[in-house]
């Protein structure tokens, strides 16, 4: 039984209502491909199953006077055959107000999510359960492993999933919010509509590891400088505002650092960038300018204060008790001038999903897609499974200059790299 209740949104959400519409990164996918066919009736059994045992994902958006909030969907979800463009922007009446959608094809189990309800850790428990759940009951059994972020859909809802912790964990001794000009971003021809191109990298994990221990940066950290270094070639080869800088924005799961078991957003930005106008870079100079930048700023006490100046604002009475219409006029100015004018694209890690064995010899492949978004027109995603790196480029131009020369990059340090892409 689902609980009839209505929830705040977290700290982060409270933008993404905002921002619902189309070319704004507000959606992101997870995905399995299965090594069996999958049966849409024991899908759709699956996913009621799992909306049980995760109520907050079995929720609608509503309009306030003062917040957006959101209250427990009466209607029942259904399960979707898979499309060729995937996350589509929210649209009233859809999905019956869902904020979340459950996708199939022959062989893949796909989830869309609206960023305000989760993020990329909470999406991952949703989808390694709803696939554990799947399984179980197509007879091939799947034990629960909470440290594997698969929950038992027969046990009660923990509440701490649902807590806000931003929140809990905000200390107020010192609030920083970095100042950042405007960033570079790439240009070229718009794709029509709400369609966009995904160009896929399958790579082995070993490989890419010993590329950055060879150059003694993390993996995120030489994924993060090879996309910098080809968006600032792109830019000095283009001619156009070769001066203004090039930050990648990398979403951070703060449960890192602050121990909690939610499964709502929980995350913030590190933002690594370069300086043209000080000169000429090579790749070198700017892999060990993301790796500097991300071991200082990426760590307990400054990612407190960053989190503090965000949620700061919301315990101030004035903005509280302003009518919700003026605050998104408040927060599309303020983010039009700092939010994606600030960043040249984003880059998220998923990282390793460690699976149980009797769940990993059921999956082929993970993926991890980023909605793509009007501003900043190349996305990336990563996630890794059963040895395997897949690196998702979503693009909402025609040009694939960034892709490819990416990719090459990667062969050129010794990364053997398979492409795929829903291009014809």
């Amino acid at each position: 039984m689902r609980h009839e209740a209505w929830y705040r949104l977290d700290n982060v959400a409270k933008i993404y209502p905002v921002l619902a519409r189309s070319r704004h990164l507000t959606m992101f996918r997870l995905s399995a491909t299965l090594t069996i066919p999958v049966d849409p009736d024991l899908l759709q059994q699956a996913f009621d199953q799992t909306l049980d045992r995760l109520p907050f994902f079995a929720v609608r958006l509503r309009r306030g006077l003062f917040w957006y909030y959101f209250e427990a969907n009466p209607h029942p979800a259904r399960i979707e055959p898979d499309v060729r463009q995937p996350l589509r922007p929210l649209l009233p009446g859809e999905h019956d107000g869902y904020l979340l959608s459950v996708r199939y094809t022959d062989r893949r189990i796909a989830v869309d999510f609206f960023h305000a309800l989760t993020d990329g850790t909470g999406g991952s428990v949703f989808l390694k359960t709803l696939v554990a759940c799947y399984l179980n009951l197509a007879c091939h059994p799947v034990q629960p492993d909470p440290t594997h972020g698969i929950l038992d859909c027969h046990a009660e809802f923990d509440p701490a999933e649902m807590e806000d912790a931003y929140k809990r964990h905000a200390r107020f001794h010192k609030a920083h919010r970095p100042s950042l000009s405007r960033a570079f971003q790439l240009q070229g021809t718009l794709k029509p509509g709400h369609h966009f191109q995904i160009i896929s990298g399958s790579m082995p994990v070993e490989a890419l590891s010993h590329v950055a221990r060879a150059h003694k940066v993390s993996v995120t950290e030489l994924l993060v400088g090879v996309a910098m270094f080809q968006i600032y070639r792109l830019q000095q080869k283009g001619g156009f505002k070769i001066d203004a800088p090039v930050r990648i924005s990398v979403p951070i799961n703060m449960r890192r650092f602050f121990p909690s078991q939610t499964l709502r957003n929980f995350f913030l930005y590190a933002m690594p960038g370069i300086e043209p106008a000080y000169g000429d870079y090579t790749f070198n100079e700017i892999l060990q300018t993301v790796h500097h930048f991300m071991r200082y700023t990426v760590n307990e006490k400054y990612l407190n204060a960053m989190m503090a100046a965000n949620v700061m604002p919301e315990n101030n009475w004035l903005i509280r008790m302003s009518p919700l219409i003026l605050k998104n006029a408040i927060m599309r100015l303020v983010y039009s001038a700092s939010g994606e004018a600030s960043f040249s694209a984003t880059f998220s890690n998923l990282g390793v999903q460690n699976l149980p064995p009797d769940l990993a010899k059921w999956i082929e492949q993970l993926d991890f897609l980023l909605g793509p978004s009007r501003c900043t027109p190349v996305n990336g995603a990563v996630v890794s499974c059963n040895g395997q790196v897949v690196v998702n480029l979503t693009s909402t131009i025609v040009e694939t200059d960034f892709e490819r020369e990416f990719f090459r990059h990667l062969v050129r340090l010794g990364v053997p790299v398979r492409i795929a892409s829903n291009l014809n």
